[in-house]
């Protein structure tokens, strides 16, 4: 009975120990070089610009014979709503028009081995031309 004893109390120990609430500072990279502007005769301040961001971001990944593809439009939403900004993905594949896909993140299956050209639309529903387009290139093995 003893040793049920110590045995819960060891556990009950091991249990709150493990339910500290100890969070990893985040690694930031940030580099900050000091300098002495009064010794310089002229200069001009130069003003740091956020970095441009693709208005129509796609991240692929081949698994076997089929692409994973999801994919970020600030501004499109691809939900069934009645909303303006309302769109759709036009797929092509090698050139030839697949289909009309109404989700951000969907799966082209069965590709044949060999190099694809994969190209997409972001098409409004209301308007016939598309706004963004994005391509690249996928080896199925």
């Amino acid at each position: 009975m003893k040793r049920f004893i110590y045995l819960y109390i060891l556990c009950l120990f091991v249990g709150l120990a493990g339910c500290q609430n100890d969070k990893p500072k985040p690694e930031t990279k940030l580099m900050i070089q000091a300098v002495n502007i009064s010794n310089l005769d002229h200069y001009i301040p130069v003003m740091a610009l956020p970095a441009s961001k693709d208005p129509f971001y796609v991240n692929h990944q081949v698994k076997g014979k089929n692409i994973f593809i999801e994919c970020v439009v600030p501004g499109i939403t691809f939900r069934d709503s009645n909303h303006s900004n309302k769109g759709s993905i036009i797929l092509y594949v090698d050139g030839k028009k697949k289909e009309k896909i109404s989700s951000a993140a969907f799966i082209v299956k069965g590709l044949p081995a060999g190099s694809h050209r994969i190209k997409l639309e972001v098409v409004k529903d209301n308007q016939p031309t598309p706004i963004m387009k994005k391509e690249f290139y996928v080896t199925i093995p």
